[in-house]
């Protein structure tokens, strides 16, 4: 079911309504049950795993402190599956996915929800839990479709504190909308269609031009369609009383890699830096290392397919580049001089967005000769 339809606006409204007429002693099981048969009647493959993810999870988080042998094959295991449907689907567009049901609905973010979950009881930075608890958090219906990955522990706090809040309920409804408005108007209308049409009528004249708009285009049309996505679920959460963490500040705004990389896609870099980056660093003494592993694991996770790792590891070079300048640049002369400083931070901010922006050309193209013609197109321009 896609976001931008009657019928997903219909299924917000039904839900928002059932679960504040429910007397509040069944509203929280009434939100997990419409959860269900959401997703049983739309995904039922999905809800059979979800049941069972779920069931394992439960199992080991009321555990007084699950031992390092279960942790790890439990990990295993839902990776296993994870990447299993991620196999099949590799190459295949996401309209394809979703039509096609190639990945089970919601799996990579329930599977990252869970370990999460296992990974926290594991290091004890939570005491034991109800199984309620935890059934509610993985059967949110707001962000089991397109995220965000939000942690339990503050889903745990607003799991008893749930109240018709006004305030919410508005910065609910505006965030669904200011999602809208990013989804259909700016991303599929201005950028998508009028931007594409006028791409277009160019191509063929300015085939620098061209190429140089297709990677500016993508870039751009992804932060807002995905940024949109992020804000409809928010605001839906929102609108059950519930605040789950924001996925998007501002990430082409970014002055270097690092920085981009705690504004974009917060809940899946986040839950990485933790859980993978934190690891590596661990054994291995090497930040080079746990960059590397980390955007591996991220590009892995939306795709089990070469473009990814590739895409992975020019984000993770890319990384370890601004990990050496900063040594560098320790020994430079400090830049006093505002209208120097104000300057060096539009470059930096500029050459940040751009290589993210090129870099989304190694996900789009089905080779490298496509990347490397793209690229090599849109940057003899520069120099014509």
């Amino acid at each position: 079911m896609s976001y931008v339809s009657l019928a997903w606006l219909t299924v917000m409204v039904a839900t928002f309504s059932l679960y504040w007429l429910t007397p509040e002693p069944w509203r929280r099981g009434t939100l997990v049950a419409v959860t269900a048969v959401f997703l049983a009647y739309m995904a039922p493959v999905s809800a059979v795993i979800l049941v069972g993810f779920t069931a394992v999870t439960c199992l080991i988080a009321r555990q007084p402190h699950p031992a390092g042998w279960v942790v790890a094959t439990v990990t295993v295991g839902f990776i296993a599956i994870l990447s299993v449907f991620k196999f099949g689907a590799r190459g295949a567009s996401y309209e394809t996915i979703l039509r096609e049901g190639l990945i089970p609905m919601g799996l990579s973010y329930y599977t990252f929800r869970c370990l999460h979950l296992i990974y926290e009881r594991h290091r004890g930075n939570f005491a034991e839990t109800r199984s309620a608890e935890i059934v509610a958090y993985l059967f949110f219906l707001p962000t089991l479709v397109v995220g965000p990955i939000h942690r339990f522990g503050a889903f745990q706090r607003d799991f008893y504190r749930v109240r018709l809040d006004l305030t919410l309920l508005g910065e609910g409804l505006e965030r669904i909308l200011y999602g809208y408005v990013k989804i259909a108007f700016i991303g599929n209308y201005l950028i998508g269609g009028r931007l594409g049409d006028w791409m277009h009528g160019i191509q063929s004249e300015h085939p620098s031009l061209y190429a140089y708009l297709w990677i500016v285009q993508g870039g751009c049309n992804l932060y807002f369609q995905f940024s949109g996505f992020a804000d409809v679920a928010i605001g839906f959460a929102r609108l059950l009383g519930f605040r789950v963490i924001e996925n998007f500040n501002w990430p082409y705004f970014s002055k270097n890699l690092s920085e981009f990389w705690q504004r974009w896609h917060i809940s899946l870099t986040s839950w990485c830096r933790d859980y993978v980056y934190g690891a590596v660093v661990s054994v291995t003494r090497s930040p080079a290392l746990g960059a590397i592993a980390t955007l591996l694991v991220i590009g892995l996770w939306h795709e089990l397919s070469l473009r990814f790792i590739c895409w992975g590891l020019f984000h993770g070079f890319g990384l370890i580049v601004w990990q050496r300048f900063q040594i560098v640049k320790r020994r430079l002369p400090a830049v006093v001089w505002p209208p120097a400083q104000a300057a060096l931070a539009v470059l930096s901010t500029l050459l940040t967005v751009h290589y993210t922006w090129f870099a989304f050309a190694i996900v789009r193209k089905p080779d490298l000769a496509g990347v490397l013609s793209v690229w090599g197109a849109a940057t003899i321009g520069f120099f014509q």
